[in-house]
């Protein structure tokens, strides 16, 4: 896949959660400037290790669950930066987003998931490369509707609870 959809794609699933939250009437679970750290962590594998081949992707370290497991300690670190309400909510959705990565990649090729202890490879093709550019567009267009949404939520659950206040 390309880089748009590794790092959007969990931004996406940050807004979803966040507009779930927001329209039950609760406050965000993610801040918003947490999203720039989920679309890194999304990302992260192809910046740690970029790459422009099939074979280069199953010997890059950085596509194992070896890395995802060095990832928590990172993942934590970044989400005590947010606020208190929202650290572990961080933490766990830019984990998240560098297994989501994980999993795009599977499905668009697959990986070496245990390199260099083992070369065996889970996933295959499944989207072709023909079509990434295809999900890349549709997780910008998706991204911005969902981000311009969550405030106009907002604003019904405020109107909401000033007319039930208001006799």
């Amino acid at each position: 896949m390309l880089i748009g959809t590794h790092a959007l794609l969990p931004v996406c699933g940050c807004l979803l959660a966040d507009q779930i939250v927001v329209a039950s009437g609760r406050g965000r679970i993610i801040p918003p400037m947490a999203l720039w750290a989920v679309a890194v962590f999304g990302a992260l594998p192809d910046l740690c290790s970029p790459h422009l081949s099939l074979e280069a992707r199953y010997a890059s370290w950085s596509h194992t669950v070896w890395f995802m497991a060095g990832l928590i300690a990172v993942a934590a670190m970044t989400g005590s930066f947010f606020e208190n309400g929202c650290r572990l909510a961080t933490a766990i959705a830019c984990w998240i987003a560098t297994a989501l990565h994980l999993v795009a990649d599977a499905v668009s090729g697959g990986i070496a998931w245990l390199y260099p202890w083992s070369e065996e490879v889970i996933g295959r093709y499944y989207i072709p490369p023909q079509q990434w550019i295809w999900f890349d567009a549709f997780f910008i267009l998706f991204t911005w509707y969902r981000f311009r949404l969550i405030p106009h939520l907002e604003a019904r659950r405020i109107r909401e609870a000033q007319s039930l206040e208001d006799p």
